[in-house]
């Protein structure tokens, strides 16, 4: 034999042995994982060609094509930890890009379009998905979420939202096996962005009851409208995603998983919908293990070790430190994610408060203005946060498409002195070293917030207590358990109440902290109230609240992009500058364990759950260097 062909031969070998195949530039073809390949060989799998649709989605990886094989080890709480599966698992009808700034991106449905009245909205479906049992993926699958569990009351409470337009659900027209018309009774807003992108997934996401197609062939056996002998809690327990049996549509389904059981296993999904720019089937790795721990200290634990591949959830930053110190024995790098907190600490003056007298003062703008000016968020950057955040009162984050520099420090300097003076044009008077209204009461001010805030957000509240103190306005926290809170601050009950306020990159999916949009609009659940029951319950709001729930309802009835982004961007510009919530200290990095042979992370992400962290990056195309 010559040394070239000798030479050729051993290329050949490598290259196996690696995994790391690419497709075939003369003839078009893709490649599989060696695993499903020997499936092909053994005759339980079709080729990988028949497998993948006529035009399967094309992944851009993040820095390499990669190797197949591997298993990505994580930790997790357990089945209501939900999340350490759902944010690897985002595929949707259509997808949030990795970029906040770029447009929504195709998904299951490889284009749609709208009328020109924007009342119908055609999906063309991929032609040849399939679920990952083998069977076609068709809109049949969508009509059935929406009769037999998004119409069902016994399954769903009530039809969501976005498929209500002006009292009307949306109704469906199936063109073909994958073509479907979705039409309203006008024009639907939020049908792209929280219908397909963010709820557009298999039904139900873990414990999100939201989705927008579930597995037809497989459930209908279990669903009481088809089955006399079926029951809702045996229909349940079948959809849930932990279920092996499950077909999915997403890059790996759960193998393993029993009740009692100390780990988990998801294994790749043969049939799975895409590809690399070389042809390549995703995912790269073969299976996620998940090892059951009892809580985040566990999960730290873990990852200081060196033991869990790559994993941002439940990961400590306050930890950092020690990361810093074991990451070379172990094996790792640190990764700092911004979150999409607009601020980790915000106060809620309630506008709605019931004592009248405090409901005036809230709703004065020189009021809130004064409390802005009276917090030193530098102090609370560096005791709460090590200096890592950015003092803000701006309501997005800076990633967001809706960021505006101009009003990120709007009233966010530290000035007390001239906080007081906000506070007499606000019709206050000082005695001695403390405010009062003009009947002569003293102006106590309760701030409430949960036990379930500790660490950083408890030291953060102790600074804004003491600053409002050092004016003179009569401060004191009140802290109680969370069952306890959350009916008092959804209930209308608490003067000032305190939360994050997260939902910072893409806020219009759930505006709750822009302006009252339900009951958890703690700036006025009394107006949020009135503004989801369509004004049959709770108060009407002032007039500066109510341009603001004007501009979204002005919003959610446009399908023009440029239109949106305008009104959308007009409403956090209000909403700062209303100061409706008081930001403190944002921007606060987030921290991720990434083992040194696991690649394709970015580098730079905001994380948020709205869009699924890390599920806008593809985690099909991580890899694990073998």
């Amino acid at each position: 034999m010559s040394k070239k062909l000798s030479l050729l031969l051993v290329l050949a070998m490598v290259v196996v042995m690696l995994g790391a195949f690419s497709a075939s530039a003369q003839d078009g073809g893709y490649n599989e994982a060696p695993m499903l390949q020997e499936m092909v060989e053994a005759g339980d799998l079709p080729p990988v060609e028949e497998r993948l649709p006529a035009n399967p989605l094309v992944v851009e990886p993040v820095e390499s094509v990669g190797q197949y094989g591997g298993t990505w080890h994580r930790a997790f709480l357990g089945i209501k930890d939900f999340h350490s599966l759902g944010r690897l698992i985002y595929e949707s009808v259509l997808r949030w890009p990795r970029d906040p700034a770029d447009p929504i991106q195709p998904g299951l449905a490889e284009r749609w379009e709208w009328s020109e009245d924007g009342t119908e909205l055609t999906l063309y479906f991929r032609e040849g998905l399939r679920w990952s049992d083998g069977e076609p993926f068709t809109v049949d699958d969508v009509i059935f979420w929406w009769e037999d569990i998004e119409n069902d009351p016994e399954i769903t409470d009530a039809v969501h939202s976005e498929w209500i337009v002006n009292g009307e659900p949306m109704e469906l027209e199936r063109v073909d096996d994958n073509t479907i018309i979705l039409k309203f009774a006008a024009p639907n807003g939020l049908a792209e962005s929280v219908g397909l992108a963010f709820h557009g997934c298999q039904w139900p996401l873990g414990f999100e009851r939201f989705g927008f197609f579930a597995p037809r062939h497989y459930l209908e056996q279990f669903h009481p409208r088809y089955n006399d002998e079926a029951d809702y809690a045996l229909f349940e327990e079948k959809v849930f995603n932990f279920n092996p049996e499950l077909p999915v549509m997403y890059a790996w389904h759960v193998s393993e998983w029993e009740a009692g059981a100390t780990r988990m296993v998801a294994e790749r999904n043969p049939y799975y919908w895409k590809v690399d720019t070389e042809g390549n089937q995703l995912p790269y790795i073969d299976r996620i293990e998940y090892t059951l721990v009892e809580d985040n200290t566990a999960v730290n634990l873990m990852a200081i070790a060196g033991e869990l591949d790559m994993q941002h959830r439940r990961i400590d930053f306050s930890q950092i430190q020690v990361y810093m110190e074991q990451a070379e024995d172990n094996d790792y790098y640190l990764l700092l994610w911004t979150t999409a907190q607009a601020s980790g600490v915000t106060l809620f003056p309630n506008q709605s408060y019931s004592d009248e007298q405090y409901r005036d003062l809230f709703q004065t703008l020189e009021f809130r203005q004064a409390l802005s000016l009276a917090i030193d968020r530098d102090l609370i950057n560096n005791v709460a946060y090590l200096g890592q955040g950015v003092p803000r009162t701006e309501t997005v984050v800076r990633s967001s498409a809706l960021f505006q520099p101009e009003i990120e420090q709007y009233y966010a300097e530290y000035d007390p002195a001239r906080a007081e003076e906000l506070l007499a044009e606000a019709g206050l008077v000082k005695e001695g070293d403390s405010w009062y209204f003009e009947d002569g009461t003293r102006v106590e001010l309760i701030v409430e917030s949960t036990d379930a805030v500790s660490g950083a957000s408890s030291n953060a509240l102790e600074v804004i207590v003491g600053n409002w103190n050092d004016i003179g306005l009569t401060t004191v926290l009140e802290t109680m358990s969370r069952d306890v809170y959350w009916p008092r601050a959804t209930g209308n009950e608490v003067m000032i109440a305190t939360w994050e306020t997260d939902r910072g990159l893409v806020p219009m999916v759930d505006p709750i902290y822009q302006f009252p949009f339900d009951e958890r609009s703690w700036m006025g659940p009394a107006f949020g109230v009135w503004y989801k029951s369509g004004g049959e319950l709770g108060e009407a709001p002032p007039p500066h609240l109510q341009e603001v729930m004007d501009l979204y309802d002005d919003y959610k009835s446009s399908v023009d992009p440029d239109e949106q982004l305008e009104i959308a961007r007009e409403i956090v510009r209000r909403s700062t500058e209303g100061l409706f919530t008081i930001g403190t200290v944002g921007e606060i990095p987030g921290l991720v364990v990434v083992n040194n042979n696991f690649h394709n992370v970015m580098e730079l992400h905001t994380s948020d759950w709205l869009v699924f962290t890390p599920g806008t990056m593809d985690p099909p195309q991580f890899w694990i260097e073998q």
